[in-house]
């Protein structure tokens, strides 16, 4: 009897301790469950923080501020001043200023003028192009006005080293913001380019680059596509007429193409001519260009072509120069003779866009006499004059 309620005993204990063993094993999930829970709060705590900080860290670098400013922006060279596409407004973006004791000073500020108000006003982010000169900018009608920049130069205070730029940008009108355009294919950094808008295309031709040993003239053609946002270059068959490498010019839209010249004065831009053991010396052109272009429907700003589409002598060239590149466009350059009354041989000023009388316009400039290393005497004009842009 004693040895049955001794088993009996036994099989209870053992009951008893499966039991707590069993609530044992439910107190621990319980308790990782809950550890689990907390740290997945810890987990959305930490999301929710992180993108906190991503939205203050954005607004922050596209926050913009704007003020009135008593007069016109300070004392400057190589600025642009670029009309509004949408609005009766001038906008000037960068250049460069030089103090009497042969310091190099160089801007990344944006102004923008009211004519009717005789009002300047400065807009400044925190995201926007550096400290540059000698830029090129032009303007598209396109989502309420868009200003496109691309290259230009800086230097060190005293001179001692330069930079030229290859970055391209875009700048807002309507929220006065910047964003900058990467893209794999662009073009070289330089600066004293030109840009003009043909349709929804931006052309940029020329320019120079100058490392501090010696200055390289361009003369290659690019345009970038506002709605594929990429950019191509255009090259032609050897033979081909274009104009030679130079800065400094003037590139004008008109409906059927793009109008080359320095300043409207029939002149062609500036470079340098270098001899074998002579100095580099300055040369202001007399050439004029037309770059007559027309559309290509059968083919797509893609670059893609129908079974039928043909190549033209004026289609241009791939960069290997073999096969043609299908471009949504046929490009030849036509060189235009020199008629009627035009100024004389300048530089420093470049022409303004007429665009409700299809007329370029121009105004000063000056005439360099490069006699000697020492000795340089200039000119300086005051003369207004305008072209015609029909053809």
């Amino acid at each position: 009897m004693a040895k049955k309620k001794a088993g009996e005993s036994g099989k209870a204990a053992a009951k008893v301790a499966k039991k707590a063993k069993a609530a044992q094993k439910i107190e621990r999930k319980e308790q990782k469950k809950a550890g689990k829970s907390k740290k997945d709060d810890r987990d959305d705590e930490d999301l929710e923080t992180i993108l906190e900080n991503m939205r203050k860290e954005w607004e922050d670098a596209h926050t913009v501020t704007e003020e009135i400013v008593e007069g016109p922006p300070s004392r400057r060279a190589n600025a642009t001043l670029t009309a509004c596409p949408s609005g009766n407004y001038l906008w000037c973006v960068g250049g460069e200023f030089f103090s009497d004791d042969g310091k190099a000073y160089f801007y990344n500020d944006v102004y923008r003028y009211t004519p009717e108000k005789n009002e300047w006003r400065k807009f400044v982010s925190q995201t926007c192009p550096g400290p540059r000169s000698a830029h090129a900018v032009v303007a598209s009608p396109a989502g309420g006005g868009k200003l496109f920049l691309f290259g230009g130069e800086f230097s060190s205070l005293y001179q001692n080293s330069f930079h030229h730029y290859r970055d391209f940008w875009c700048f807002d009108v309507s929220t006065h913001t910047w964003d900058r355009i990467e893209t794999k294919v662009r073009p070289s950094a330089r600066s004293g380019c030109r840009m003009a808008m043909w349709k929804h295309y931006v052309f940029l031709f020329g320019g120079f680059y100058d490392p501090g040993i010696r200055t390289k003239y361009l003369d290659d053609l690019w345009y970038f596509d506002t709605q594929e946002y990429h950019w191509r270059q255009i090259e032609f068959r050897e033979g081909d007429r274009h104009p030679s490498p130079r800065s400094g010019f003037s590139l004008l839209p008109t409906a059927d193409g793009i109008l080359l010249h320095d300043s409207f004065a029939e002149t062609g831009g500036y470079c340098k001519e270098y001899a074998k053991g002579k100095r580099p010396v300055g040369v202001m052109l007399e050439d004029t260009w037309f770059l007559r272009l027309t559309l290509n429907l059968n083919i797509t700003d893609s670059g893609s072509a129908s079974a039928s589409a043909s190549t033209t002598p004026a289609q241009p060239k791939s960069a290997k120069g073999a096969a043609y590149l299908q471009h949504p466009f046929t490009a030849k350059w036509e060189k235009r003779k020199k008629v009627g009354y035009a100024p004389g041989l300048r530089s420093g000023c470049t022409m303004a866009l007429w665009a409700a009388k299809s007329l370029g316009v121009l105004f000063g400039g000056v005439t360099d006499e490069d006699t000697n290393e020492e000795t340089l005497e200039s000119v300086f004009h005051n003369d207004l004059c305008v072209r015609g842009l029909s053809f």
